[in-house]
């Protein structure tokens, strides 16, 4: 049996049901259906129909606006007004209880009982209700139930929503919010390479300088220097000089990338040409690279060195993931209307957390030895430029990073 949001009373907590009829008023009410003057109407019908929507909606209210005299219409109004807010109330349905056949048993009776009674008889009786799902109901709270008069309802004079299914209007409302929550996620976006760029270009020059100050200073001091230990801690200095240099080129590329250049580019060729390059590091390490290409040759219009870096920090990434002995498989595939390279690893996977703020500048997913930052985002960045689309899939073993491009 279904529930109506709890009501509350000091620590104690009391339910009630909800029949299938208020069900629907109140999805009618969520989606905005109910607006207008017929359909405030409907919702004082099924107020009149419903003891424990009327008995929930008289006491929420009174207990919300402290009102102890209301009207039907009053009620008809200020669930309209206020049924989202206390629906979506994070506590409503906290610690609901499983009911027992004898407490639904005892609803139907109820049900049965308050249909013999006068309707302003509903709220001296209402505690009954409650009594069948918690403790007692207490005299103070009773007290401060309010009193509601059935006089002839008058209601705002307001255009009648049309009547539709309630399924089709809840769908149309869902397809309206995803439209809204689209346009926010592509404002927010540009919002923030707008920020990102202007804190890169302060980086570049606050911090630039004073690394160029450093490692000038430390490859001196290197030259000068014949303890080679001393010479193996400068260098360091050195290499994490360079790093964090790197770091700023690859923000300053994230927020203000050149423009690619396009040319035919061999996809095959490029696989095998990037892999290449990490044989004899893949060997160290005892992992597996096995290249798959495409029997047929596959030419896309594409930046061909900004491709190969985007294929650079996906396998980078696997490397990182796998540590030693492993399985790496580069491969490019061609379908009907896409063309796709595939990095899969035998690396550990992906939280479902880590697949969505991948490509965020800094996040990193470290607990699973993916990710320095902004390697991925560099790759997200590369394949927008392109028009294509890169992904993350995997779950707790394995990761496959996809980019893949229009094909026609």
């Amino acid at each position: 049996m279904r529930l109506l949001p709890c009501l509350r009373f000091g620590s104690n907590r009391w339910w009630l049901p909800r029949s299938y009829e208020s069900t629907e008023m109140i999805a009618e009410l969520l989606i905005g259906r109910n607006i207008g003057e017929s359909n405030l109407k409907r919702t004082a019908a099924c107020l009149r129909e419903d003891p424990p929507l009327f008995l929930f909606a008289a006491v929420s209210s009174g207990s919300l606006s402290g009102s102890q005299c209301v009207t039907l219409a009053d009620l008809a109004v200020w669930l309209t007004d206020n049924v989202s807010g206390v629906f979506a109330n994070s506590d409503a349905f906290l610690g609901a209880p499983v009911l027992t056949e004898a407490q639904q048993r005892r609803w139907s009776e109820l049900y049965g009982f308050f249909k013999t009674l006068p309707q302003n008889r509903w709220i001296a009786e209402g505690h009954l209700w409650l009594e069948v799902s918690g403790t007692a109901v207490p005299t103070e709270w009773r007290e401060q139930w309010p009193s509601i008069t059935f006089e002839a309802e008058t209601y705002r004079d307001e255009v009648p929503f049309p009547s539709a299914d309630v399924l089709q209007q809840l769908a149309r409302k869902m397809q309206h919010l995803d439209c809204i929550e689209r346009s926010f996620d592509r404002r927010l976006h540009k919002s923030k390479l707008a920020a990102l760029k202007q804190l890169t270009y302060g980086l570049s020059h606050e911090i630039n300088n004073p690394l160029a100050n450093i490692s000038t200073r430390a490859q001196q001091l290197q030259r000068d220097e014949v303890d080679p230990r001393r010479q193996q801690t400068l260098q360091k200095i050195v290499n994490q000089v360079y790093r964090a240099h790197e770091m700023i080129a690859d923000l300053m590329f994230y927020s203000n990338p050149p423009q690619p250049q396009m040319v035919k580019c061999d996809l095959n060729g490029l696989v095998v040409s990037v892999t290449d390059e990490f044989e004899g590091e893949l060997e160290r390490l005892s992992i597996r690279l096995e290249t798959q290409t495409s029997r047929e040759p596959v030419t896309v219009d594409a930046d061909s060195e900004m491709i190969g870096e985007a294929l650079r920090v996906l396998l980078r990434n696997s490397i990182d993931a796998i540590g030693n002995d492993g399985t790496i498989v580069a491969s490019v595939v061609r379908d009907d209307d896409r063309v796709m390279i595939h990095v899969a690893d035998s690396g550990p996977g992906l939280s479902r957390q880590a697949r969505q703020h991948a490509f965020d500048p800094y996040f990193s997913g470290r607990e699973a030895g993916r990710g320095l930052g902004l390697g991925l985002c560099r790759a997200y960045r590369i394949a927008k430029m392109h028009h294509a689309e890169i992904t993350l899939a995997g779950g707790p073993v394995g990761c496959v990073a996809t980019i893949s491009f229009s094909w026609s």
